[in-house]
């Protein structure tokens, strides 16, 4: 294993363990010993990678919320220009490489592979920021999109209640799927 590998290695364990830590005891009253100790990692190996417990934070929620904004284009700039191709409008759509079927599957893909990292963030437990901040990742996408959104110009309500309505829906749907997802493998875990 090289050097740039076992530095992937460390800081993925120093996450993961900064996640179950989070899940169980809260972001508030976990610190960098608990984090050190449960990834069995030396304090000094730990500030090699971050700063403190707030850097860890940061990082993993910049990572996601990269990740989702850079989707959320995806798929908003397929799903306008295949509306806008109306050729492109058959029952088969999903199976098209230039459909947005195949960008909504990516995005949940990678909500899937970071479920319960994002339900850790979004829990109680979590940081209470992180909605507002993917609150506004989806804001701002909506409003760099929302005049190729609505082009047609016909609006059934004004403006700002279709696109706060929009951004909501958005959220509770992801809330909802995430919840689901842990229900489901919690189900599906063997009873002892």
């Amino acid at each position: 294993m090289n050097r740039q590998e076992k530095n992937k290695q460390t800081q993925q364990r120093i996450i993961d363990s900064f996640i179950q830590l989070v899940n169980e005891k809260g972001f508030n009253n976990l610190t960098v010993s608990n984090i050190t100790r449960t990834a069995k990692l030396s304090r000094g190996t730990f500030y090699i990678y971050y700063l403190d417990k707030y850097d860890v934070l940061e990082k993993i929620e910049s990572y996601l919320l990269s990740n989702i904004e850079r989707l959320m284009q995806i798929n908003m700039d397929k799903t306008i220009s295949w509306l806008d191709d109306t050729s492109n409008h058959k029952l088969s759509a999903e199976l098209d490489t230039y459909s947005p079927y195949r960008s909504f599957i990516q995005s949940f893909d990678f909500l899937d592979k970071n479920r319960f990292t994002l339900k850790t963030l979004l829990s109680k437990n979590g940081d209470s920021q992180f909605v507002y901040k993917l609150r506004n990742l989806i804001d701002n996408q909506i409003g760099k999109n929302y005049e190729k959104i609505f082009k047609d110009g016909t609006e059934v309500m004004p403006s700002d209640y279709t696109h706060d309505l929009l951004i909501s829906s958005l959220i509770s749907i992801i809330g909802h799927w995430l919840e689901k997802m842990i229900l489901n493998l919690l189900q599906k875990l063997p009873r002892f």
